[in-house]
């Protein structure tokens, strides 16, 4: 500290309280760290690229949407006063006008014979994909001429 004579000229017991040894309670110091946690730094990095995400964007990419409005009182009534309109014309037709038909069964699945000539020609065509080429043997190709020689053209030109 400074020396008495340095000190300004103050009233006694201000000065007093100065000089004298003071009585303040003990305190524990705790230091505390005001760095973030690696959590917080890569949520703030997510917050970060999501919000350049939606800054960045393209609008031209967005499709146009035509929002449906929610129907009107009147809307919903005429349409509620037309079901039961035809629900009451459904119920009260006259069933004596239609004309009785008799229901015919069709079986669109083939007959015995059609099956048996699939599955036939099924065994035909696993036959010939499954066929063992190295069970055949080599065969030479003679070449035979049909046709008559030059000379037998001439004896027949001359005669």
């Amino acid at each position: 500290m400074s020396a008495l004579k340095d000190l300004p000229n103050l009233q006694g017991n201000i000065k007093d309280e100065i000089m004298s040894p003071h009585k303040l309670k003990e305190t524990l110091i705790t230091e505390k760290n005001v760095l973030p946690t690696a959590e917080d730094v890569q949520q703030e990095k997510t917050h970060q690229g999501l919000i350049q995400g939606v800054e960045g964007f393209n609008v031209d990419q967005l499709n146009h949407v035509k929002t449906r409005q929610p129907a009107t009182g009147g809307e919903t009534l005429k349409n509620e006063i037309a079901y039961k309109k035809s629900c009451e014309a459904v119920s009260s037709f006259p069933k004596d006008n239609l004309k009785h038909v008799e229901t015919v069964e069709k079986n669109p699945l083939p007959d015995k014979d059609a099956i048996a000539q699939e599955a036939e020609h099924m065994q035909f065509k696993q036959g010939i994909e499954k066929f063992d080429k190295d069970k055949l043997s080599n065969v030479e190709t003679v070449e035979k001429n049909t046709l008559p020689s030059k000379e037998v053209i001439d004896q027949e030109k001359s005669a």
